[in-house]
């Protein structure tokens, strides 16, 4: 059997289901049918996730789980600005090589370290496939990095977050490599560090245990945080700079801008109601958004904004205040009369977003959106069209 004919019949049944597929294996003897249906698997899951590698049909995927721990094309894509056009680069936790791939696309010079053995040989065929021009190697990648000579641009790593108990650890601490215990290698061998951590870690702790950290990036896709991308330089920063990041917008603050930033609260719901992305409200920037577009925030502790007028540029939604209703039972029925869908959530109110939607008994979606919080210690429902 030819990798042509092997990829063919992949293509001809990655519609199927895969475990039917496994149990008429002997319908076609001169198939891998395992491995057949592993690739159709794993073509599912990176179709939406690596679209640029979906179309590379004779691309090997050794397992699930590096499949499920890699990053998003997205994801990978927004790290190639760390990378200085011709530079030299390595990633010391390689993977699938996702990252790794896009990174050396901006590279003269590109090295892949990985300790499986499996993962390596599938790297190799990929980089080869995908034209790549990475030199893989099969082994630790700190202990490589002692090796080498000569100074990198750009080190990468993304340490496994994964405990000795098989746990999910988030903070930069437990995982491994420990990134506190390599920084000076690693800063002694490269101009730059970029290293990938939890998006649950606390960022007020992860850049008081990384001061050599000069810029802290919180990257959403598809309305989600997926990535914090934390920057080590050399040089010493008095204050790093943190970006809040999405599909189409950016927000970069300091936290002592965000620190000092005058904060107004409001007395009432004006005719716009804007709420932070997720990536800027997992960055920490509350008291700024109030000071750089003039609005007022509900409460110290509800990351929601008001104004008279819209403003250009606000990080994350703005909605046009339709009604301000008072929480309480007559709010209740008139929204079921009014509204056959609605999208809802909570902030600092007694129930959950769930709680709240099981309440009112109104499914999701339609044009109107439901902000159900509190304004001078009252609960209202602020009613937005969307």
């Amino acid at each position: 059997m030819t990798e042509e004919i092997f990829i063919r019949f992949v293509l001809d049944h990655e519609d199927e289901d895969s475990g039917r597929l496994l149990f008429s294996a002997d319908r076609w003897p001169d198939i891998d049918v395992r491995r057949a249906a592993r690739i159709i698997e794993a073509r599912r899951k990176i179709r939406e996730k690596v679209p640029s590698w979906y179309a590379h049909p004779e691309l090997d995927y050794p397992g699930s789980l590096p499949l499920e721990q890699c990053s998003s094309e997205a994801t990978a894509r927004y790290k190639q600005s760390f990378v200085p056009r011709g530079g030299r680069i390595a990633d010391l936790t390689g993977g699938l090589g996702v990252d790794c791939w896009f990174l050396s696309r901006q590279a003269a010079e590109a090295h892949y370290c990985e300790r499986s053995a499996e993962l390596c040989a599938a790297a190799r065929h990929n980089f080869a496939a995908l034209g790549g021009h990475i030199a893989v190697h099969e082994g630790d990648g700190i202990a490589w990095l002692q090796e080498q000579t000569g100074c990198f641009d750009l080190i990468y790593l993304d340490p496994a977050r994964r405990g000795k108990a098989g746990q999910r650890v988030y903070d930069i601490a437990g995982c491994e490599p420990n990134l506190l215990e390599i920084k000076d290698l690693l800063l002694s061998h490269a101009h730059r560090v970029l290293a990938k951590v939890s998006p649950m870690a606390d960022i007020t702790r992860t850049l008081a245990q990384l001061p050599e950290t000069r810029e802290l990036h919180v990257v959403a896709t598809g309305g989600e945080v997926k990535e914090l991308l934390i920057l080590l330089t050399r040089e010493s920063t008095e204050t790093p700079l943190i970006v809040a990041a999405d599909d189409t917008q950016r927000f970069s603050f300091t936290p002592a801008e965000e620190h000092a930033a005058t904060v107004s609260y409001a007395e009432t719901i004006g005719e716009y109601l804007f709420l932070p992305s997720k990536a800027v409200r997992k960055a920490g920037a509350f008291r700024l958004l109030s000071e750089r577009f003039d609005l007022a925030k509900l409460a110290p502790s509800t990351h929601l904004y008001t104004a008279p007028t819209t403003v250009e540029g606000f990080p994350g939604k703005t909605y046009v205040v339709e009604d301000v209703l008072p929480w309480g039972n007559a709010a209740q029925r008139e929204l079921r009369r009014r509204f056959d869908r609605l999208e809802l959530a909570t902030f600092n109110f007694p129930m959950s977003t769930d709680a709240l939607r099981r309440r009112l008994g109104i499914p999701g979606g339609g044009g109107h959106y439901i902000a159900a919080t509190a304004l001078n210690n009252e609960r209202i429902l602020i009613i937005c069209k969307i």
